[in-house]
């Protein structure tokens, strides 16, 4: 669905950097305007993936429409259910406000409420209140219930503060069902599901993921691979790769083997190790998610994230079979981050790119060498600022 701005949004000059703005500009031209705004809602459509070692799609989708849920299962990626969101609905502003933080303020418009560490102001805050939810920005988020007085969020730092009771937009609480507690299904984007379907891992193959956590495009491959085989899954941050621990305990994945490690470095490291298939999703500007309250990011960051990313394509070249594959992603849309990288890969790790397949998105830039073999996804027609590479060895 192709977004359309509504009174309350902010101006792209109030929310985006410069260097962001120009960012867009480069990929989308006249319609930056529109893209800019686009992010600062949340999608249309929020996906789960349904966990296919516990349950089918078609038992999950009977479970959720039998308590009047609007759901939808994607033709193409069968796994993919769509929860419709409704909005942007009119609010009334309470008397009294609290502001939150710039994560707190994202989470708030995708369905959560407010807990304490959250809060950056909240003057004269007493349990019961009505109060409103502002961003850092002064925007209108939500309006709720406080659930502790100001002195109790600045001293317990922890806990409910505020239940949200009036919101702009309407979704389902997906971690609060059973469904979700059970393990049957995970939150995740449709382009998110697209590139594990990419990279097309197989029964028996050996699979590395070299930026596995949280876990999301891990247990999909786990799923696609029936839980045979093997899945190498690294990451360099401890947290992190204990939040992949428990992801795939709790979706049933047992042929995941998971290790700290910087995979910039793995084929110095681990030398021995060869992957019939790499998926490389490394951090990056995340310019492409929904919805953004603000961003400040600057040229020179989204440079540096390129640098980095690129240490992983050489890696992952390293590592793979001859005639194997390598899938990049990445949830932004910087043509630095994107065809740039996927250039790198090319020229100067000796990769090849390759068709994709499926395809739900659009390919990449028309005026880019590389551009026709790419697939992206964009803010204002597929939800998400989005982008796969696929290459062979």
């Amino acid at each position: 669905m192709t977004f359309r701005p509504t009174e309350t949004d902010l101006p792209p000059s109030s929310r985006f950097s410069k260097d962001v703005v120009k960012a867009a500009s480069t990929i989308f031209g006249d319609k930056t305007d529109l893209v800019l705004r686009s992010l600062g809602q949340p999608v249309r459509t929020y996906y789960v993936r349904c966990n296919t070692h516990k349950v089918s799609p078609t038992d999950l989708l009977t479970s959720l429409k039998s308590r009047g849920f609007d759901i939808r299962q994607n033709e193409i990626v069968p796994e993919a259910i769509g929860v419709n969101v409704k909005g942007p609905f009119k609010i009334t502003a309470a008397e009294k406000s609290v502001v939150v933080d710039k994560k707190t303020a994202e989470s708030v418009l995708q369905g959560a409420n407010v807990y304490a560490p959250g809060i950056v102001k909240c003057e004269s805050l007493r349990f019961g209140d009505e109060v409103t939810i502002l961003s850092e920005l002064g925007e209108l988020i939500a309006v709720g219930k406080a659930e502790m007085s100001a002195t109790e969020v600045l001293t317990l730092k922890k806990g409910l503060a505020i239940s949200v009771s009036k919101r702009r937009f309407q979704t389902l609480q997906i971690r609060d069902l059973e469904e979700y507690s059970r393990g049957l299904l995970y939150p995740q984007s449709l382009a998110a599901m697209v590139t594990a379907k990419v990279l097309d891992p197989k029964p028996e193959e050996t699979i590395v993921d070299m930026n596995c956590a949280p876990g999301g495009k891990l247990t999909h491959m786990s799923q696609l691979m029936k839980n045979r085989g093997k899945i190498y899954g690294f990451d360099r941050n401890s947290h992190k790769l204990q939040a992949s621990r428990e992801t795939t305990s709790k979706l049933g994945c047992e042929n995941v083997i998971l290790t700290i490690h910087d995979s910039r470095y793995l084929h110095e490291d681990l030398p021995n190790l060869r992957a019939d298939k790499v998926l490389i999703d490394p951090p990056c500007s995340a310019l492409g998610l929904r919805p953004k309250v603000y961003d400040c990011t600057t040229q020179e960051r989204i440079d540096s994230l390129a640098s980095y990313q690129m240490q992983f394509v050489k890696a992952a070249s390293k590592i793979v079979k001859p005639g194997g594959t390598i899938v990049y992603s990445v949830c932004t849309f910087t043509l630095t981050e994107c065809e740039k990288v996927a250039e790198f890969g090319v020229s100067e790790c000796g990769l090849h790119l390759v068709h994709q397949n499926p395809i739900l998105g659009s390919t990449g830039l028309e005026n880019d060498p590389v551009g026709s073999r790419c697939q992206r996804f964009n803010p204002h027609t597929d939800e998400i600022g989005y982008f796969i590479a696929k290459f062979e060895r």
